[in-house]
């Protein structure tokens, strides 16, 4: 519980907001433009990962792999 409290207190706004837009670009990478926002995904929930918002940002990584790959596999 203590570790969860520091966890949140380290992360800053700006990464959070990151990690979120990273996971909505992964969601749109399944419907439309899957390379763009995939690669978009990717690229935020790095800079996510980097940014100790850890759990959002490897989301975000992954739903852009599998929006984009996806695309690759089904086309």
């Amino acid at each position: 519980m203590v570790a969860k409290e520091k966890e949140r207190d380290n992360t800053d706004s700006s990464a959070l907001w990151m990690g979120w837009i990273g996971i909505i670009a992964g969601i749109i990478a399944f419907f439309f433009s899957p390379v763009l926002f995939g690669c978009a995904a990717i690229i935020l929930g790095l800079i996510t990962v980097f940014s100790q918002a850890n759990n959002l940002g490897w989301w975000a990584i992954g739903l852009g792999l599998v929006g984009a790959a996806a695309n690759m596999w089904l086309y």
